[in-house]
């Protein structure tokens, strides 16, 4: 039975186990981001600054080279939206904005209460004064109607906004979410809301919810798609940016370790980042349920107790970098600083097939070859991979057997592998073929197929 087809450009992630048939004496391995050695890269610089951090959203503009950032900071006892820009992504400025003063001071508030502002830009929007589309929670509308709502607002530059005249236009929700976009899967924006959970505090946990719209205006109630298993009394899912990578949704949740003997509602706990993945954005699996995506810092450092990312990372050339707040006390602390920091991995490097110094293999399950170019993103440590081509049964075909491959024994994203009477895999083009890789102290993240 043929599984997978590459009639087009076909990338096969490690991340779930769809294409993987048989493996021996390899494993699967979560690769953790590298935190930024410069962390953290956002802080406070006026006066009036407290707490700032990456609790919101980081678009990079390839229009204007600026990567753009919209955060949630502590204001005059209120939650602002600050905007900021960057060149390099790793030094940050905040514009003079003409929005919002302090104290006579002019500064890079853009919105007066808004809690995990979440920003899409949408330059094909045939109305310019929504190219930039904001979810936001509103802290004045808790502080004067004790209402848990979410809010949206509009924008022609990103820095003007102008709200909904009938906000809220979420209610009973939690004060964090995330802003998918426009899912053309579904034919409708996607965002991930916390639901406010019922009327009794003391049954309260918190989950992932999923609403849709059509206009960015009217959404539907959240439906619950995520939520702690049986095994997991003393852990919350506080919230889940949600991305699209090659043909996966994959989610960065915020995961909430509860102190045990607090009740419900709870609130003192540490949080970090685990990866979800799944295939319609609706059916959602842990890709490693014992280990953390991004972990806490040791104790005494910057991001000891608490982490929450933006809504997805950018490709900054080869890397993928992932924005998060970070906080040096734990959810119940009543002092904590909180900062914007940074996090780096390799493209398509969540995942890798890993062998130790004895070799092992991975097998692939069955695949409708349309010929072209076979790449792997791989990395060697002192080891090597080979790469077999077999038929749909299993047999080693003449031409592509283990001694007629090329050996990798370095580090790239883009390796050509080829063989001595073989560049390219046109010679199978319209059989089905399985891809056999041996692996010796190395890492597969992920194999490409380009038809011609």
């Amino acid at each position: 039975m043929v599984n997978l087809d590459n009639t087009q450009h076909n990338k096969y992630l490690f991340i779930e186990d769809s294409i993987i048939d048989e493996m021996f004496n390899t494993c699967k391995t979560l690769n953790q981001p590298i935190k930024y050695a410069g962390n953290p890269i956002l802080r406070p610089s006026q006066p009036w600054e407290h707490n700032v951090g990456f609790l919101g959203t980081v678009l990079k503009d390839d229009s204007s080279g600026l990567i753009k950032t919209w955060y949630q900071n502590w204001i005059d006892n209120n939650y602002r939206v600050g905007y900021a820009t960057s060149l390099n992504g790793i030094h940050w400025d905040k514009p003079e904005c003409g929005i919002f003063n302090i104290g006579g001071v002019d500064t890079n508030q853009v919105l007066a209460s808004g809690c995990t502002p979440n920003v899409i830009y949408e330059p094909n929007e045939p109305n310019p004064e929504k190219r930039y589309k904001m979810l936001f929670w509103d802290y004045d509308m808790w502080l004067t109607q004790q209402t848990s709502s979410g809010s949206v607002a509009f924008s022609a530059d990103g820095i003007h906004w102008n709200q909904h005249e009938n906000n809220p236009v979420l209610h009973h929700t939690g004060d964090t979410h995330s802003v998918y976009g426009w899912d053309p899967n579904h034919n409708c924006y996607v965002a991930y809301i916390r639901p406010g959970g019922p009327k009794d505090r003391t049954k309260y946990t918190r989950v992932i919810g999923r609403s849709t719209s059509q206009n960015f205006i009217d959404w539907t109630e959240p439906k619950t798609v995520l939520e702690p298993s049986a095994s997991e009394p003393y852990i919350e899912y506080y919230a889940m940016p949600v991305f699209k990578y090659e043909s996966l949704y994959l989610g960065l949740l915020w995961v909430f370790h509860v102190n045990k003997e607090e009740p419900k509602p709870r609130r003192t706990g540490t949080m970090d980042i685990q990866l979800t993945v799944s295939k319609d954005g609706i059916n959602w699996n842990k890709v490693d349920p014992n280990n953390a995506f991004i972990p806490l810092g040791p104790p005494g450092t910057y991001d000891q107790g608490m982490l929450a990312t933006t809504n997805s990372p950018i490709q900054m050339g080869n890397e993928l970098w992932f924005y998060h707040t970070s906080t040096d006390g734990d959810h119940g602390s009543k002092f904590r600083n909180s900062r914007g920091s940074l996090a780096k991995m390799r493209l398509d490097g969540f995942v890798s097939i890993k062998a130790n110094q004895e070799q092992g293999y991975i097998t692939t399950k069955p695949i409708l070859c349309h010929g072209g170019d076979l790449y792997i993103n791989a990395k060697t440590d002192n080891g090597t991979i080979s790469v077999v081509v077999l038929d749909e049964f299993g047999n080693e075909i003449d031409g592509t057997r283990i001694y007629d491959s090329a050996i990798f024994d370095t580090d790239s994203i883009e390796h050509k592998v080829t063989w001595r009477n073989h560049v390219n895999l046109n010679h199978l083009k319209g059989k089905n073929i399985r891809l056999k890789f041996y692996l010796q102290s190395a890492d597969l993240y992920s194999f490409t197929i380009n038809p011609n």
